[in-house]
């Protein structure tokens, strides 16, 4: 009898059991979707980040040699007229006051939007492995999500290898107390994510970890979106601005000396230069915007975590929220489209 009622036992387990495997599938199934999905939104920026290096590189060469006064060097010291009846003048400066009717610019030809954009990218994929975590609790509150604890303190580890990005030294346009946030804010985030991933196993542990220190993650997100809106408004436009107008400044000096071909080549850079000036500002408000996303999203999972919902409840925060990471990752990847 007592091998029997065992049998049935058993039975009656085996669905419930294969059900919450089932479930286990599915959800893992999900979190690496989105995995590939952050990946593949990294991996599309790329091209992008290769093209405006080129262009970069080749509109840096072409200032230079537009003017005898100016030397491969970084920073490039120029001056360029305020006034239209400005006599002509050296394009660069090697030292002293610019000449009458002229200001003097510094351009970094080794700025780049690379340096700037791509730590940030990084930590947005690093944060989208981290709210799929959140949202894998809310649907389930007892499931296993070491598998994206883990990846998110993988990324934000390996975001210490962008040194002046963790420093605060990555964006000079932006005032002192700002970068002194970053670094504050980052540094507390990776050891967030760090305590987070001891406690990967514990799905109550990481919960409580959330619900109490997960607010340094909106800093480090709100700190960098308003970094990236700032140069997105001044250094991405200033500097193809300048190659733009002094290139111009070329073309019109030298346009009866050089060839058809010549003019067309220079013609050709004045063009890209100007258009890269409308284009980084554009760009750069992407990323912001999905960083904000990025951050409405992780904080209103947290917020559903330390809320009394009902599983439906828990179930639609979920849904819209990795709805918004999934949007932020759209914006990233279109990076790489032509505006």
């Amino acid at each position: 009898m007592r091998r029997s009622a065992n049998a049935l036992l058993m039975l009656m387990t085996v669905p419930v059991f294969l059900a919450g495997c089932a479930t286990n599938v599915v959800r893992l199934e999900a979190a690496g979707a989105m995995q590939a999905r952050s990946r593949a939104a990294v991996t599309a920026t790329a091209s992008y980040f290769d093209a405006i290096e080129q262009r970069r590189r080749e509109a840096a060469a072409a200032l230079v040699a537009s003017d005898p006064s100016c030397l491969p060097a970084t920073p490039l010291r120029i001056q360029v007229p305020i006034a239209p009846t400005a006599p002509a003048a050296p394009l660069c400066l090697a030292g002293g006051a610019p000449a009458a009717g002229y200001t003097a610019f510094e351009i970094d030809i080794g700025s780049s939007p690379r340096a700037v954009l791509e730590p940030r990218i990084a930590l947005l994929a690093a944060i989208s492995d981290y709210a799929n975590a959140l949202a894998a609790i809310l649907d389930a509150p007892k499931t296993d999500v070491s598998v994206e604890i883990t990846a998110f303190a993988d990324q934000a580890d390996r975001l210490a290898r962008f040194s002046n990005f963790v420093a605060g030294t990555d964006l000079p346009n932006v005032n002192a107390a700002v970068a002194s946030e970053q670094a504050q804010s980052l540094i507390a985030l990776i050891a967030f994510a760090s305590d987070l991933a001891r406690e990967a196993g514990q799905t109550k542990d990481v919960r409580t970890l959330v619900i109490e220190r997960g607010a340094v993650v909106d800093r480090a997100l709100g700190s960098l979106s308003v970094q990236v809106t700032t140069w997105g408004r001044g250094a991405a436009r200033n500097a193809d601005d300048l190659y733009g107008n002094a290139l111009f400044r070329t073309y019109i000096r030298n346009r009866a000396s050089l060839s058809a071909d010549q003019r067309e080549q220079l013609a050709t850079r004045v063009f890209a230069a100007r258009e890269a000036a409308k284009e980084g500002p554009a760009r750069a408000a992407q990323v912001a915007d999905a960083l904000d996303l990025a951050a409405k999203a992780q904080g209103g999972l947290r917020d559903a975590l330390a809320g009394r919902l009902t599983s439906q409840q828990r179930r639609a925060a979920a849904r819209l929220n990795i709805d918004r990471i999934t949007r932020a990752l759209g914006l990233i990847a279109s990076l790489a489209t032509p505006a």
